[in-house]
């Protein structure tokens, strides 16, 4: 089964148009692999379901990356697919995270508490299973004509025919990665305290991180074995962010249902609810202080600019 993030057999110098057809197949494969399992198999593991969203995600990276060696059309319809098949997978997905937390916290939970967690284990497998169900209508469309799909895009890749576009890889590199350390660095300058721009913070270090795992060969090994980490250590903190905000939303929406529909219940499933809010309450601000610090670490003396010196073309 393909998978992994690194691509391999790249070199500095290789043709652009032969590194896109091979990071592109090396991409969609993995999508191809996982589809299946994912929409069908996610009870035996729900790790199928995380590496296929995952490589959609890899692979829509991919795609912007080597926008300009694929005809106009065949890339909006690729990102179209990828987009369908991502959307129904990341739903699947914060179900399954959803279920796993409180599965895990119901093991250690009093009687005055489960109440609320036996309920939003109930509620959570419910929603679960409509997600899953969404998942494999997706796979039912997609699936049976995916492999035709991504011969028809590796067929469709040609040299980029700009005036001044790059003809090697390494030369595309730089651009790129210059690109993704700008728009990291212009969304972890606005306000934090709002959400909605730490997310744009994770978009932009997803962005990141995806592209140096296509260059990571047309760089030394402080670039994999030193910087990369560090992307993948922000990603980690923003992702348990990502995960505590998409909890509370949850919960405090169905907590004014449940106080609506359900009143005499209420009381019996309220301190199991307000002990996970309180938790994920916590872990938001706590992870945004875990960013911040790492942002310090990172900009403008440290990582990044053993990065920028990276990136700078030997004259």
């Amino acid at each position: 089964m393909a998978q992994g993030k690194w691509i391999s057999d790249l070199k500095p110098e290789t043709p652009l148009a032969e590194a896109a057809r091979h990071v592109l197949f090396v991409r969609l494969q993995v999508v191809r692999d996982y589809l299946p399992r994912a929409a069908l198999e996610a009870d035996k593991d729900m790790e199928y379901v995380h590496q296929l969203r995952v490589g959609t995600r890899r692979a829509d990276a991919a795609l912007r990356i080597f926008a300009e060696c694929l005809p106009r059309k065949t890339y909006r319809k690729a990102r179209r697919r990828l987009r369908k098949i991502r959307r129904a997978a990341g739903a699947a997905r914060d179900w399954d995270v959803f279920l796993a937390d409180l599965l895990h916290r119901e093991q250690n939970a009093d009687a005055k508490h489960r109440g609320g967690l036996d309920f939003l284990v109930g509620y959570a497998l419910g929603q679960r299973a409509a997600a899953h169900a969404e998942l494999e209508a997706v796979y039912q469309k997609e699936g049976p004509t995916f492999e035709a799909f991504l011969l028809r895009t590796i067929e469709a890749i040609r040299p980029p025919d700009g005036p001044s576009s790059p003809t090697i890889l390494v030369d595309l590199a730089r651009p790129v990665l210059f690109s993704c350390l700008k728009e990291l660095e212009q969304a972890a300058l606005g306000d934090l305290s709002d959400y909605a721009q730490l997310h744009q913070v994770r978009i932009a270090g997803k962005r990141l991180r995806y592209a140096m795992e296509v260059f990571a060969d047309c760089f030394d090994a402080t670039f994999r074995e030193t910087l990369y980490p560090r992307i993948e250590q922000l990603q980690e903190i923003l992702g348990r962010a990502n995960d505590s905000h998409v909890a509370l939303e949850r919960l405090s929406d169905l907590r004014t249902r449940l106080q609506a529909i359900c009143p005499t219940a209420w009381p019996r499933l309220q301190p199991g609810f307000e002990q996970l809010l309180r938790s994920h309450q916590r872990r938001l601000p706590q992870e945004r202080r875990r960013f911040l610090q790492w942002w310090d670490q990172w900009h403008p003396t440290g990582s990044e600019a053993v990065m920028m010196a990276l990136l700078t073309p030997l004259s």
